[in-house]
């Protein structure tokens, strides 16, 4: 097995371990809910949607990337259709919770987005020289995404001095799962990688400052 499938592997393997994380933050979110529901207060208080959100985001891109690359990249995709499927769960139980008109734009426009992504794979994959300009732009701009909603989660959490029904282990196989996925597009080379390897170094910089 050659240093492309071992990385792909192993990388592949920890981000369906790291959706265990997300498993656990769904099962924590539902048992703070149903707590919350006996006193009337709110089981989703600390949590960010514009995080949760930001992490569909980065997972619906590295699914739309793998897919449009030439050949498929299965490493990338499969492990982030559980990753976009939990997510998307988290959200369904913080619109259940909250009721408002935030919660419900999350919720659809994150479905809305997997679509669009679907659509775009079935009628133009493989692009095989995408617009670089373009290109570029949006992988930048997923990024700083991506960093802003953690930022805001942190600050939330400095705010209320609370990780509330946020789950600590999620973080850490978060962090296990980027530093797999760098290696991973070392191995691609930078001029494949580089959009994979910029996101995860903004997601390892994202879930270690929570973590701390």
């Amino acid at each position: 097995m050659n240093a492309y499938h071992l990385t792909g592997l192993i990388s592949a393997l920890l981000s369906l371990i790291a959706s265990a994380g997300l498993v656990t933050q769904a099962r924590l979110l539902w048992q703070k809910r149903r707590l919350a529901r006996t006193n009337g207060t709110s089981g989703t208080a600390v949590l960010s949607i514009n995080r949760f959100v930001t992490s569909f985001v980065i997972f619906l891109a590295m699914y739309t990337y793998g897919a449009m690359l030439s050949p498929f990249n299965h490493y990338l995709v499969w492990p982030r259709v559980l990753g976009m499927a939990l997510s998307l769960s988290i959200l369904y139980q913080i619109n259940a919770d909250r009721q408002n008109r935030i919660s419900r734009i999350a919720l659809y426009g994150s479905c809305l987005g997997l679509l669009l992504a679907n659509v775009l794979i079935a009628w133009q994959r493989p692009i095989e020289n995408p617009n670089p300009i373009l290109f570029h732009a949006i992988v930048l701009a997923v990024s700083l995404i991506y960093l802003q909603g953690g930022l805001i989660q942190i600050k939330l959490i400095c705010l209320t001095r609370s990780t509330g029904s946020l789950s600590r282990q999620m973080h850490v196989l978060f962090v296990l799962k980027d530093i797999s996925l760098i290696l991973f597009a070392l191995v691609m080379g930078t001029e494949i990688g580089w959009p994979i390897l910029l996101m995860c170094v903004v997601g390892l910089t994202v879930n270690l400052s929570t973590l701390a």
